[in-house]
C-alpha cells in the first residue's frame, strides 16, 4: 500500500529589487523550481516594509543598490521589526564592504549578482533553504537558553557557573545568595579558593578531579562556608557545559542541614532504642515473616478455613513453616527465656522438635497474622529448650508500614511462671 506524499510546508519569500523585469524572472524561476515557495515581490524597500507589517514572511531576499533606501537600511529596519526572519542580500561583484556590513547587521547570507543566471537562481534556492534551517536552529537554541536561564534563575537550589580553567565565577542565582550570603559583586570573576568557599580543600580538589575525568559529579557531600563564616552541609552536583565556545562548570548545591539534623536525631533515637532493646528484661524479637506469608496465602487459596485445626492434623507442615522464620534481631532476655546458651543456638528455637512441642503457640500466632489483626496478646504454656514448662505472655504486633509484607514483626514474651 503506497503512502500519500506529505504536503510540503509553504515557504513565503519577500523578493525586493527595483528592477521589475528581474523580479518577474526570479519569481517565475523560483516558483517553478521549488513548488512550496510562495514569492511576493516588491520593487522598493519602503514597499517591502509595508508588506512585512501586513503579513508574515519566512525569508527576505533583497537587492543592495536601490533608490531612496538601500538593502542595508532595509535590513536595519527589518531587524527592528523581526529578529528571526531570514535575510539574504544581493550585491554586485567587488562590494566586499557591503557584505561585511550586511553580516554585521544580521544578514544570514549574501549572493553576488552576475554570471550564469540559472546557476545564480539555483544558489539562491540553496541559500533560502540554508537560511531557514539556520533560523530554526537559532530559534530552538534561543528557546533552550531561555528555559535554562529560567531554570537557573528560579531554581530552589543554589546554582553557579564557573570557568573550568581558573574556576572564576561567571554567574550565580538568587538562591546562591540566600544560601551562602554572597552577592554578585562579591563573587564575580573570583574563584572558590579566593573566597575559602569549601571548608575542606581536599573535597574541592576531588570535585575538580571528578569533573575533569568524568565530566560530571552527582551528590558530592561536603561543607561550604558562608560569607559570614557559617558552615553549611550540602550535596553538590556539577556538569561541564559549553558557553560560547568556553568550557564551564554548572554547579548545583542543595542545603542538607535539615536532613543532617534529622539523621543525627534518628541516630540518637536508634541508640536509645538499642539501649532499651538490649537492656529490657522482657524477651524481644524482631522477625521477618515474608516467606511464611507466601505459604499462608497459598493455604488460604486452597480454602483452608481453620489454620489451628489444619496444623494439628499436619504438624510437620507447621514445623516446616516455622523453619522459614528469619530473625532480624533479638535481645539477651530471649536467651534466658528459651534456655539457649548463645546466639547461634537461638536458631534451634525454630527446629522441628521445639515446634512440635509448642504447636498451640505457633498456630495461634499464624492464625492472628493471616486474619489481618493489629495486635495479639495472649498467655501460653510452652516448653523451652531445656524442656522446662513455662507460662508466658506473648504479644505480637506489626511494625508500622510492614503490614503487607510481614518483614518486620515484633514479638515480646514475658515469663509469668513465677507469678
Amino acid at each position: 500500500m503506497s503512502r500519500r506524499p506529505q504536503k510540503l510546508e509553504t515557504i513565503r519569500v519577500l523578493l525586493v529589487d527595483d528592477e521589475k523585469e528581474l523580479l518577474k524572472a526570479t519569481k517565475l524561476y523560483l516558483e517553478n523550481a521549488k513548488k512550496n515557495l510562495q514569492i511576493i515581490t516588491s520593487n522598493s524597500a519602503s514597499g517591502a516594509l509595508k508588506s512585512l507589517k501586513k503579513e508574515p514572511f519566512d525569508v527576505v531576499v533583497s537587492d543592495f543598490q536601490m533608490p531612496n533606501m538601500d538593502g542595508l537600511e532595509l535590513l536595519e529596519k527589518i531587524r527592528e521589526i523581526d529578529k528571526d526572519i531570514a535575510f539574504i542580500i544581493f550585491t554586485g561583484k567587488g562590494r566586499e564592504e557591503v557584505v561585511i556590513e550586511a553580516l554585521n547587521l544580521g544578514a544570514d547570507y549574501y549572493l553576488q549578482k552576475g554570471g550564469d543566471i540559472q546557476s545564480q537562481f539555483s544558489e539562491l534556492i540553496n541559500l533560502i533553504n540554508k537560511s531557514l534551517e539556520k533560523k530554526k536552529a537559532d530559534i530552538a537554541l534561543r528557546k533552550s537558553e531561555e528555559k535554562f536561564s529560567k531554570a537557573f534563575k528560579f531554581s530552589l537550589n543554589a546554582m553557579a557557573i564557573n570557568r573550568f580553567k581558573g574556576s572564576a565565577f561567571l554567574d550565580i542565582n538568587e538562591n546562591f545568595t540566600k544560601l551562602l550570603h554572597y552577592n554578585r559583586e562579591d563573587i564575580m570573576e573570583k574563584n572558590p579558593d579566593d573566597l575559602s568557599l569549601w571548608v575542606k580543600h581536599d573535597d574541592y580538589l576531588e570535585y575538580q578531579r571528578l569533573l575533569r575525568e568524568e565530566g560530571e559529579v552527582v551528590d558530592h557531600e561536603t561543607l561550604l562556608l558562608t560569607k559570614d563564616a557559617q558552615i553549611i552541609p550540602v550535596l553538590i552536583s556539577g556538569s561541564l557545559i559549553d558557553i560560547e565556545g568556553e568550557l564551564c562548570v554548572l554547579s548545583v548545591a542543595r542545603d542538607i542541614t535539615e536532613l543532617t539534623e534529622a539523621l543525627e536525631a534518628l541516630k540518637e533515637n536508634e541508640q536509645r532504642y538499642r539501649l532499651l532493646f538490649e537492656g529490657s528484661p522482657v524477651a524481644l524479637l524482631n522477625l521477618n515473616l515474608f516467606d511464611i506469608k507466601k505459604q499462608l496465602d497459598e493455604l488460604g487459596e486452597q480454602g483452608i478455613e481453620s489454620l489451628r485445626e489444619y496444623f494439628k492434623t499436619y504438624p510437620k507442615i507447621l514445623a516446616n513453616y516455622v523453619n522459614l522464620i528469619n530473625i532480624n534481631e533479638f535481645n539477651n532476655a530471649v536467651l534466658q527465656l528459651l534456655g539457649a546458651k548463645d546466639e547461634s543456638s537461638v536458631k534451634v528455637f525454630l527446629d522441628h522438635d521445639f515446634t512440635l512441642k509448642n504447636i498451640e503457640l505457633f498456630s495461634k500466632i499464624f492464625e492472628f497474622l493471616i486474619s489481618g489483626g493489629t495486635l495479639l496478646e495472649e498467655e501460653f504454656t510452652v516448653y523451652n529448650l531445656k524442656d522446662e514448662k513455662l507460662r508466658i505472655l506473648v504479644r505480637v504486633v506489626f511494625a508500622p508500614g510492614y503490614e503487607d509484607t510481614w518483614s518486620k514483626v515484633f514479638v515480646t514474651m514475658m515469663n509469668l511462671t513465677a507469678f
